[in-house]
């Protein structure tokens, strides 16, 4: 069985998402953008404050 290939919504603005931040140790940016999370990652399962932050958004109402 071929494993699932992760990839990003937006490479040319990856640098900006959750996962470079938390590899890079950006802890307290990385606290400044999840405080208030409307959307998680479908990649990840992180939640955020802003989509344009993870690789693939998915808005929180449709995670029930």
């Amino acid at each position: 069985m071929a494993e699932a290939t992760k990839t990003c919504c937006s490479e040319e603005g990856h640098q900006g998402h959750i996962c470079v931040l938390k590899g890079l140790g950006l802890n307290d940016e990385i606290a400044r953008l999840t405080v208030n999370p409307t959307h998680v990652c479908f990649t990840c399962g992180v939640e955020v404050n802003d989509p344009k932050n993870v690789c693939q958004p998915v808005p929180l109402c449709e995670t029930l």
